[in-house]
């Protein structure tokens, strides 16, 4: 940790020397490399920079004021941390003119008003700096080998992204010398466009730290870490800054690009082929997915109609309009799916997921005729929690498309009664409340081919409109009174009012509707 001459303050032979500080601002700020002795005048030429300089002031005894003056501006511009004068043996009280001199340059001017032996304070002083600077060098070596430990794990340089982000704490982004995000958060526009002439970037409040990776002699590309200036993280980018260049180098520019990083661990997390948790968060870092508060993560499945499922133009589209409404996204195709990861809101998953599905719909069917489909499953606190939200979407995918399938965007927890019942389609007790429910509309169509179930499925899921019951079936208000009045006749006088009765017969149409879609599919 950095000695600062707010430290040295502190120290207890200073306070037993009862300092008064008269001037000096951001002493926590002001790092102190040495204490130093003297009393000699022409001092500074001697000096370095960071230097307490104390003095009893006999140098100034025998001096004009504007040599005075000249003394105290000449340390400041050389950069000394602070100027004590120990008052009792040569002044009684501070000259007026070293204190406005001192005030002018900037130069923190402290009083000590007891007798303290100098070597007593130096003796202190250089103990804490050299103990601060040994465990600086202990910091210093442990980030060097957690670095060189990732960088033996040859994970490309997305994954080694993902490492200095967790070895310095922050956000972490490597980009290209023409400013293109290679690996890592996206930082802003802004940082990517000032990252090749600045050497800190500024936007708003936010501070980012940027380093220069140089591979055979030429500038390759930026590290940059999201995160105000420290010690700490100027050693992470000196010790990270040769080894990504090593990375770069040693895999002959054929990198891993974010996309394909993304892709693999999306698939990885649909199969289970990954280590651990862990594994599954840094990953994601490394590929800008880094889960902020009030997000959540949900994993999506599109399919489409008319094509295969698994085209590349629907992936390449996929990927597209998910960047356009996501931002950074997971996006691959498994099994058929084209699968995407990304990030919302709550409050935001529903609109979000809307123009998700209506920018690909519009996508694909200007260039392959293709209609869209999407699911989403369960949203999720994180990256990890996808490996169960996955199985999700995708089933919800396939109970719609065989229950709803012009529906265009749908939820899992649309489908919750759905996925309840699934499990259940062929267990016998289902079956017999189908047929309580439901038995003389289904015996009279097997007859008749009246199709008063689906009448009553369509009526039901009006909500009781006859208008938009019969536009639905596409047949006349007056056929549908017609079949109404069956429908009540053969169930024995049906109350829809009576909200139960209501509940079990929805219930006995989605069994229906399952087992209807089952027996369909497997023909």
């Amino acid at each position: 940790m950095m000695f600062s001459v707010a430290d040295f303050l502190n120290l207890p032979e200073l306070q037993r020397a009862r300092a008064e500080l008269v001037c000096g601002e951001a002493l926590d700020e002001r790092a102190v490399r040495w204490v130093h002795t003297s009393e000699i005048f022409a001092i500074s030429p001697l000096l370095k920079g960071g230097e307490v300089l104390m003095t009893t002031g006999l140098g100034l005894v025998a001096v004009s004021a504007d040599a005075r003056r000249g003394y105290i501006a000449s340390l400041a511009r050389i950069g000394v941390a602070a100027l004590v004068l120990e008052l009792g043996r040569t002044f009684s009280t501070v000259p007026p003119d070293i204190v406005a001199e001192a005030q002018r340059v900037g130069l923190p001017l402290v009083l000590l008003h007891g007798v303290v032996p100098f070597i007593e304070v130096t003796e202190v002083a250089h103990t804490r700096i050299l103990g601060g600077e040994l465990e600086q060098l202990r910091a210093a070596t442990d980030i060097r080998e957690r670095l060189l430990q990732a960088l033996g794990e040859n994970r490309g340089l997305v994954g080694f992204t993902a490492a200095i982000s967790d070895v310095a704490g922050c956000p972490a982004a490597l980009y290209s010398q023409s400013g293109e995000l290679v690996a890592g958060a996206l930082l802003g526009d802004d940082v990517a466009a000032a990252s090749r002439s600045t050497t800190r970037v500024e936007p708003g409040e936010r501070h980012t730290l940027r380093q220069p990776i140089t591979v055979a002699g030429a500038t390759w590309g930026y590290l940059l870490l999201d995160a105000a200036p420290s010690r700490r993280l100027r050693t992470v980018l000196d010790a990270a800054a040769p080894l990504l260049a090593l990375e770069a180098g040693r895999s002959g520019f054929a990198l891993l690009s974010r996309d394909q990083a993304g892709a693999e661990l999306m698939r990885d997390m649909a199969s289970g082929h990954y280590l651990g948790a862990a594994e599954l968060n840094s990953r994601a870092v490394g590929v800008g997915l880094t889960v902020r508060s009030g997000q959540q993560v949900i994993a999506i499945c599109v399919r489409t109609r008319a094509i295969s499922p698994g085209s590349a133009g629907v992936l390449i589209a996929a990927r597209n309009v998910a960047r356009r409404v996501y931002g950074a996204c997971l996006v691959a195709e498994h099994g058929g799916d084209v699968l995407v990861g990304a990030l919302t809101r709550p409050r935001e998953l529903r609109a979000d997921l809307t123009r998700f599905a209506e920018e690909l719909d519009r996508e694909l069917r200007s260039t392959m005729g293709a209609a869209v489909m999407v699911s989403v499953g369960p949203a999720v606190d994180s990256v990890p929690a996808l490996v169960g939200a996955i199985p999700a979407a995708r089933e919800t995918a396939r109970l719609a498309l065989r229950l709803t399938p012009s529906a265009s965007v749908v939820l899992a927890a649309d489908f919750a009664l759905y996925q309840l019942l699934v499990s259940l389609v062929d267990d016998e007790k289902l079956e017999h409340f189908v047929a309580d429910q439901l038995g003389p509309l289904l015996a009279h169509d097997a007859q008749t081919g009246a199709g008063l179930v689906m009448t009553l499925d369509a009526y039901l899921e009006a909500g009781l409109s006859k208008t938009h019951t019969a536009q639905a079936l596409g047949i006349r208000r007056q056929t549908l009174y017609g079949r109404l009045e069956r429908i009540e006749t053969l169930l024995g006088g049906l109350d829809l009012d009576n909200r139960e009765r209501r509940t079990a017969l929805d219930l006995a149409l989605v069994s229906w509707r399952l087992r209807s879609s089952s027996a369909t599919t497997t023909r």
